[in-house]
């Protein structure tokens, strides 16, 4: 690849958001096992481990453990990134965020966003966290730098993008239970002009709402840049700029386009990459069928994508765009420290792997996949003693949440699906215990 486009295009000027070449100028001899070899050359830097690992999180197949089980470690992650961010912040963005709201940059959640997106290395993460303040300044500006964000940080055309659905939520998940972030090219209103700054600052929207979950920030979540769509010409020239400073944890990114140009346009934002996050990107060639099979073999459902018409659902997002609003209204605090008091609110939709609680639940996998380990441990647990059934109880639990299951039950208020809590999960398993052994008994008896 010495004299090859992609090591031009490396070596070459350019803005780090915005590409300098187009479809008119991309070089007629380019093709894309170029960029295939490219990113296949990244992935041939890591040891074999670290291999397995990348390609089990691409597929969806891999449940990691909790690295957060052990407080200890928690603790020592922290006070080492504070170690290195007080041996790197002098003269940077960091003194001045300090400077402004020292609670906003010490704050124990908002600095456990960048542990979780850096996998625990507490230099990346102190590093990541100059480069997002310094991110967050130049599109919202210094007067914003230590808020949280909302929508009525943006203007007119900012919300615009947002509303077109080019940037949203998917409400479906991969195979592994991962969130996953769709963009749309396609999809940018006619009447927005789509400058980078305004792609910036709705993208930076969209991501941080899904960083207000832990969940997101510990499993990570699965980017996919469909511009497999019959579109505008040139679309994606101002859609450059995917916030790779972001304390987001990309356990998968994946881009799709129909034509060989955009195809190759895509090659900036790879060079952009910072290396670890180039043996997680795929970018696939085709039409949109094309594009749906290859990202199916990743774990991918078409239904996270498209709808039964082949279109992106906007009703869905546009659902979430007004619950967004109506949160906004009541939300007083300008303070991202604050952030999980949204959280807290955010709209939980259950996948298959969740064990719900309440009527009619029966059916759901992660209901039956439950009672199919009560029924494998269901002789032991009859013999055990109280705290032997409580291990029993917890073994099940780690189980269930291994393969990124949760234990969903309806607010009575809201009629909205909450997390229950251990307590609550222990409960729900040993009532499945005791009904699976009522209609044992009575067979006994009879």
């Amino acid at each position: 690849m010495e004299n090859s486009w992609l090591q031009r295009l490396m070596n070459g000027p350019g803005s780090p958001l915005v590409p300098h070449v187009s479809a008119e100028n991309t070089p007629r001899g380019t093709t894309s096992q170029e960029l295939d070899l490219f990113l296949a050359s990244s992935m041939a830097q890591l040891d074999v481990q670290q291999r397995e690992t990348v390609l089990e999180e691409l597929h969806g197949i891999r449940n990691s453990e909790n690295p957060e089980s052990n407080p200890a470690s928690v603790d020592l992650w922290l006070q080492l990134l504070n170690t290195h961010l007080q041996s790197i912040k002098r003269g940077t963005v960091y003194e001045t965020a300090e400077a402004i709201d020292r609670t906003y940059v010490t704050s124990r959640k908002f600095r456990m966003m960048f542990l979780r997106a850096n996998r625990y290395d507490s230099q990346a993460a102190a590093a990541q966290m100059i480069k997002f303040l310094e991110l967050k300044r130049s599109i919202f500006g210094q007067e914003k730098l230590t808020r949280k964000i909302t929508l009525a940080d943006l203007n007119v055309d900012d919300k615009k993008y947002l509303e077109s659905g080019a940037a949203q939520i998917s409400t479906k998940r991969d195979r592994s239970g991962r969130a996953i972030f769709l963009v749309f090219p396609s999809l940018r209103s006619e009447e927005t002009t789509a400058e980078v700054e305004t792609v910036l600052r709705a993208r930076y929207y969209v991501l941080m709402n899904m960083m207000e979950s832990e969940e997101h920030q510990r499993n990570g979540i699965i980017l996919i840049y469909f511009g497999a769509l019959a579109s505008h010409r040139n679309q994606h020239a101002s859609n450059s700029g995917l916030l790779w400073d972001l304390p987001v944890f990309y356990a998968g990114l994946h881009c799709c386009f129909n034509s060989l140009a955009a195809y190759i346009l895509i090659s900036v934002a790879v060079l952009r990459l910072p290396f670890a996050m180039r043996p997680r990107m795929r970018v696939h060639y085709g039409s949109c069928t094309d594009c749906l099979y290859k990202l199916s073999s990743f774990g991918i459902p078409k239904e996270a994508i498209l709808n039964d018409s082949n279109e992106p659902d906007l009703m869905d997002h546009l659902q979430w765009y007004r619950h967004r609003q109506e949160l906004e209204l009541t939300y007083v605090s300008d303070s991202d420290t604050d952030m999980q008091s949204l959280a807290s609110t955010h709209t939980i939709i259950p996948r298959p792997g969740d064990v719900l609680f309440g009527p009619g639940s029966r059916k759901n996998e992660g209901n039956i996949l439950m009672r199919n380990l009560v029924l494998t441990v269901l002789t032991e647990y009859n013999e055990s003693t109280k705290r032997d059934k409580m291990q029993l109880t917890k073994t099940i639990i780690d189980e269930i949440t291994k393969k990124g299951g949760r234990f969903l039950k309806q607010n009575e208020d809201t009629k909205e699906w909450e997390e229950a809590n251990h307590t609550e999960a222990s409960r729900k398993i040993a009532h499945t215990f005791r009904n699976i052994r009522r209609p044992s008994r009575a067979k006994n008896k009879s």
